[in-house]
């Protein structure tokens, strides 16, 4: 294989055990203790985090981001219905991180346990019959837990990390991702990784939704706003021929069970141009923002780049 498309580098090492590392193995110790917690008292606990959390002068500007970008994209929320999602966002992200170690910790089983799926016969056949697809994922709180469950499965897969700024870190996230045998790439590999790995028949996980900047995007619809996007899902499934199946992932605290939504196939996709392609992926993304409002990432400065060149944030 080509240094280029390199996969992620898996072997331990033993300077992960030096004593700088040390509270990132403390906080995974507890996480694998947090994984053998009933999960109902475990999500109220959570929630009793999030709320101690929500007013503190650290949230100040996470919170500031996600009603920017709620009003950019719904003009017409009120302010209540705003601090609601955010709420919203913040219990979720903090239930997710102490779920956060059940892939590894908790059997197969298990695991399946605590995720439903809707519209697993928009995905599953395709994959059975050796179909290469492009999972189309926003950025969500739950989006690993939908990850694996998928890839639990059996069909070979692939996806992208980037640097979390510590390499321990970076080794145990990567490890959990590619328990079943996933194929794991650094960023830097570039898409040319994942046009490598689809044309071998390997699916990928590809999540769209970044700000990268005005030089590589092109802007398109997003609700009530535009935002720059990216025009390169065309280009990858018409190189290599893959499906691009939309997914969404969610966590149901009422149900106490992660959720993995899946749409049909984009069809009539690529179209004639990358602008066309960056609406139809937008119009994908929003379908599926609306099965969880609460669950998208508001938090990421999304509508960094616009068209008149403001700052926004």
């Amino acid at each position: 294989m080509s240094d280029k498309y390199k996969p992620y580098d898996l072997s331990f090492k033993k300077t992960f055990l030096l004593p700088k590392f040390w509270p990132v193995w403390f906080g995974v110790f507890v996480l694998y203790l947090l994984a053998f917690v009933p999960v109902k008292p475990r999500d109220k606990f959570a929630r009793f985090i999030a709320t101690k959390l929500f007013n503190l002068k650290a949230m100040k500007k996470r919170k500031k981001v996600a009603k920017i970008n709620l009003s950019m994209c719904f003009p017409e929320m009120d302010e209540a219905e705003k601090e609601r999602i955010i709420m919203g966002n913040l219990v979720t992200f903090c239930q997710t991180i102490l779920s956060y170690a059940e892939p590894s910790a908790r059997s197969l089983a298990y695991n399946r346990n605590r995720m439903i799926v809707h519209g697993g016969e928009n995905l599953f056949p395709l994959l059975e019959e050796g179909k290469a697809c492009i999972l189309l994922v926003p950025h969500s709180f739950a989006v690993d837990f939908s990850g694996l469950h998928v890839a639990s499965y059996g069909a070979p897969f692939c996806t992208m990390f980037n640097d979390s700024g510590n390499e321990l870190f970076d080794w145990l996230m990567t490890r959990q991702r590619a328990k079943f045998g996933n194929t794991i790439y650094h960023r830097k590999a570039g898409l040319g990784a994942l046009v490598h790995s689809l044309k071998k028949g390997e699916s990928c996980y590809y999540l769209p939704d970044e700000d990268h900047g005005p030089k590589r995007s092109v802007f398109a619809p997003l609700f009530s706003t535009q935002k720059a996007t990216l025009p390169v899902l065309g280009k990858l499934a018409e190189k290599t021929g893959a499906s691009v199946v939309p997914i969404y992932a969610a966590y149901n605290e009422k149900r106490g069970k992660f959720e993995t939504f899946i749409r049909p196939a984009m069809q009539n996709f690529p179209s004639e141009s990358p602008e066309q392609d960056a609406v139809m992926m937008n119009q994908e993304i929003e379908a599926l923002i609306e099965c969880g409002i609460d669950q998208y990432m508001w938090t990421l400065r999304l509508l960094r780049t616009r068209p008149d060149g403001k700052k926004i944030y």
